[in-house]
C-alpha cells in the first residue's frame, strides 16, 4: 500500500473550510483500492490518500485533488475580487 499525506495552509479557517466544502464531493465514490480522508485543522487542510492500486493511480488521484483545490481557490478569488 502507498500513502500520501498533504497539508495545505490557507489565510484563514473560513478559507480552508470553503475549499474543503468545494472539493469533498469530488472524493466520492472512489474506485476499489483508493481511500481519501480529508479534514480541516484551523487554517489548514489535511489529506491522506491510501492506494493499493498502481503508482500511476496515486499520481492521478493527487493531480485530480490538487486540480480541484486550484479551481476552488481561483473561483473564490474571482468572487472576492467582484465583491470587495
Amino acid at each position: 500500500m502507498m500513502e500520501l499525506k498533504i497539508r495545505l495552509e490557507f489565510t484563514s479557517p473560513d478559507a480552508a473550510e470553503r475549499i474543503l466544502d468545494a472539493v469533498s464531493p469530488d472524493n466520492e465514490p472512489l474506485p476499489p483500492g483508493l481511500i481519501i480522508d480529508s479534514r480541516q485543522v484551523d487554517d489548514s487542510l489535511q489529506f491522506w490518500i491510501d492506494c493499493t492500486r498502481s503508482i500511476d493511480s496515486l499520481r492521478h488521484t493527487f493531480e485530480d485533488l490538487m486540480g480541484a483545490v486550484d479551481l476552488s481557490l481561483r473561483t473564490t478569488e474571482q468572487l472576492n475580487s467582484r465583491n470587495p
